[in-house]
């Protein structure tokens, strides 16, 4: 098992799935994915669910999509959602962007105005 995710694929990429599947489970099946489709994919928990992102373009994007529908019934594990491109998914969906340098972002509770630290 890969000890650190893509960190081009972390910061970069865009949802595809979520899984329940154990870390050992979900590495070997997201791997398979990604070498089967010829494609960016890499995965990381967030909230203990499995995440799996994509990156590159359109047509790769397609292919790992139907990998994913081919390879369905080998994960040890339940996929509990696809993505659409659109779809920001679990991780991404509430993450605000912080600019270089920042060491923290705070929400002051009286403006509901985001600050950085």
């Amino acid at each position: 098992m890969s000890e650190r995710c893509d960190e081009g694929i972390f910061k970069n990429g865009k949802s595809v799935a979520a899984l329940d599947a154990n870390s050992v489970d979900a590495e070997a099946w997201v791997q398979e994915v990604a070498k089967r489709a010829n494609a960016k994919v890499d995965w990381h928990y967030s909230g203990g669910i499995a995440h799996v992102l994509h990156l590159g373009d359109a047509e790769s994007r397609a292919r790992v999509m139907q990998t994913i529908e081919e390879l369905r019934t080998s994960l040890n594990g339940t996929i509990l959602r696809l993505y659409g491109e659109e779809d920001k998914g679990l991780y991404r969906r509430g993450v605000s962007e912080v600019p270089g340098g920042a060491i923290g972002v705070h929400i002051n509770p009286m403006t509901g105005e985001q600050e950085l630290i």
